[in-house]
């Protein structure tokens, strides 16, 4: 991996919460956990095992990301 590279996804450690965490480089889209360097997973993005705050900040990360998109008249795929 590159330095450039933003290793994010899902992480869980149960030291640190009972809750699965969006992590963007060992930081939580919450903010409620600052450094994660556990393993990361993809997908299922809806859980109910996933914290509330990681979820709706990852919706709101995702819909800006298809809207910068839309401005540069990328395709976009669903």
């Amino acid at each position: 991996m590159s330095s450039q590279e933003i290793k994010e996804g899902w992480g869980f450690s149960p030291h640190l919460s009972n809750k699965w965490h969006y992590f963007i480089n060992g930081m939580s889209l919450c903010g409620k956990i600052g450094f994660f360097k556990g393993d990361l997973e993809q997908g299922n993005d809806d859980s109910t095992d996933n914290c509330t705050a990681c979820k709706k900040a990852l919706q709101r990360r995702r819909a800006k990301e298809l809207t910068q998109k839309l401005k540069e008249g990328k395709k976009i795929e669903f």
